[in-house]
């Protein structure tokens, strides 16, 4: 399809771009119901743990929320704060791209282990959470408005990244 006036190259940069930054805000978005630095407990993250420890896909990994997080609550709400918000950043700017996609994948699978099997949670919210972060490990900030891409980070195979724009 040739869009009238629109080099398609440009559409498809711009497009992706703005899927990339849409995920990383929505990283960034996920501090809303639990901000540091009580993490909305007794209910917001103190919740969801305790969820995590009742519903987990794999009963191993309820025994160890139960037995790690839970007791040092406080602490992981922390790395978890740090952690979401190095995604969105990283998502949002396309600053080390692949190595934010790469920790979104990680903690997207940690979601889906801990929060799937929750009465009325949709497992493949998390699974598409998980494809999305994929689609970023495996292109970075290729072809995209970014910072990746102005400091000239290259591709996979060592090309550098085509000119779009």
């Amino acid at each position: 399809m040739k869009l009238k006036g629109m080099n398609p190259a440009l559409f498809a940069s711009i497009l992706v771009t703005g899927l990339r930054v849409v995920l990383g805000v929505f990283w960034l978005l996920q501090l809303t119901w639990k901000p540091p630095p009580t993490f909305a407990c007794p209910e917001g993250f103190c919740l969801w743990v305790g969820l995590e420890v009742q519903y987990p896909v794999i009963p191993l990994y309820g025994e160890f929320v139960k037995a790690v997080i839970q007791p040092n609550i406080i602490l992981f709400g922390w790395i978890t704060t740090i952690v979401e918000v190095l995604i969105g950043l990283s998502l949002l700017f396309g600053l080390f791209t692949r190595l934010g996609a790469l920790v979104g994948v990680g903690w997207s699978i940690n979601l889906l282990i801990g929060l799937a099997n929750i009465p009325h949670e949709t497992g493949w919210y998390y699974a598409f959470l998980i494809m999305l972060n994929m689609l970023f490990l495996a292109i970075g900030a290729s072809g995209q408005w970014s910072i990746d891409r102005m400091r000239g980070f290259r591709h996979w195979l060592g090309r550098a990244a085509p000119a779009l724009f």
